[in-house]
């Protein structure tokens, strides 16, 4: 028998999940013009004084508030037809230069969005979507959600956690970031340690161009190359080699870390960041982060290694599968680092 309540239960999930894909629409929408830094620091608004603020159209601001409203992302006050964006909620979408801003996470989500047919058709065929079929949009997206913080903890914190990195760069040792993107982490190493030989590898030509771009305005020597990481032949060894948030995404990631441990001096280190997940799937579905991760990574992450060939290891693989891996490249140690952050794991690999 067909329990009713239950049914009707999941309809309102549904339905409620429906209206959340949309809010992710209009934060973008809110975001790209301003609407959220209108609204910081100003205390109750009416939606025309929101649209004279910002230069908007007001028919729009009054609806956007709504939906905004009903989002649960701003407030209503129905007596003084007022909205308010509290402190709490400002300091993650209206300080784009902090590393707690996450506008950079809706920038892309539109245009994630209309790759869907694509992914649909990749599900069919088994073919995979290339990480340039999503557009222009995704290396500056993924830019704007990680600079900040990288800008406040990469020099600071993560890398002196990473035994003896900090000594060799200062000493003019050798590093590279692969899966480099727009080139953040190599050109924050390359200003913190003049002396170091920094490069940056990515296999996107579109972003090892704006890296290059980047670096010459920061002033940062960098070696930038676009090559794949499955073609990546070293040449000498490296004292600190990295990978945020990326080896899931590789062609081939077994190989890949055979390259690195041999391409690392002795007492090198390889510090792999990755997603913070569990090894098993009920592991992982109270994490907050859990519902994200896996649809970025069924919508992008997967769709886009299996298109290089790859196994489609997934944003979610965990540390188990990485550790397991890690001692079939040969590397003797595998640590997780006391680095806390909520969405991000640090491991640092020895030969």
């Amino acid at each position: 028998m067909l329990d009713q309540a239950k049914a009707n239960q999941f309809m309102n999930k549904v339905v409620g999940d429906l209206g959340t894909s949309l809010a992710v629409m209009l934060v973008h929408v809110g975001d790209r013009v301003g609407l959220f830094e209108a609204m910081a620091d100003a205390g109750p608004l009416q939606s025309a004084e929101l649209a004279q603020r910002a230069g908007i159209h007001p028919r729009y601001a009054d609806e956007w508030l709504n939906a905004m409203a009903c989002a649960g992302y701003v407030e209503h006050d129905p007596e003084a037809l007022t909205f308010t964006l509290p402190d709490e909620r400002a300091m993650f979408f209206a300080a784009p230069g902090t590393e707690y801003y996450l506008g950079g996470l809706f920038k892309g989500a539109p245009m994630l969005a209309a790759a869907a047919p694509q992914v649909a058709a990749a599900f069919e065929s088994g073919a995979g979507v290339s990480y340039q079929a999503y557009g222009a949009w995704v290396p500056l997206s993924t830019e704007q959600m990680n600079r900040a913080v990288y800008e406040a903890r990469l020099v600071r914190k993560w890398l002196p956690a990473v035994a003896g990195a900090v000594d060799r760069l200062k000493a003019g040792g050798r590093a590279i970031d692969i899966g480099c993107g727009t080139g953040v982490v190599p050109i924050l190493i390359a200003k913190a340690f003049p002396q170091a030989r920094v490069e940056g590898l990515d296999f996107d030509a579109r972003s090892i161009e704006m890296a290059r771009s980047r670096a010459a305005e920061a002033g940062a020597k960098v070696e930038f190359s676009a090559v794949s990481a499955a073609d990546w032949e070293p040449s000498g060894g490296y004292d600190l080699i990295s990978t945020f948030d990326c080896m899931h995404d590789m062609p081939d990631p077994l190989g890949l870390l055979r390259r690195i441990r041999g391409a690392l001096t002795q007492g090198g280190s390889y510090l792999m960041v990755e997603p913070r997940v569990g090894d098993r799937l009920q592991d992982n579905l109270a994490n907050p982060f859990g519902k994200m991760l896996y649809g970025l990574s069924c919508m992008h992450c997967v769709p886009q290694s299996i298109a290089q060939g790859g196994p489609g290891l997934g944003a979610c693989w965990g540390p188990g599968r990485a550790r397991v891996m890690a001692h079939e490249a040969g590397f003797a140690q595998f640590n997780e680092l006391p680095i806390k952050t909520a969405a991000q794991a640090f491991y640092e690999l020895k030969a």
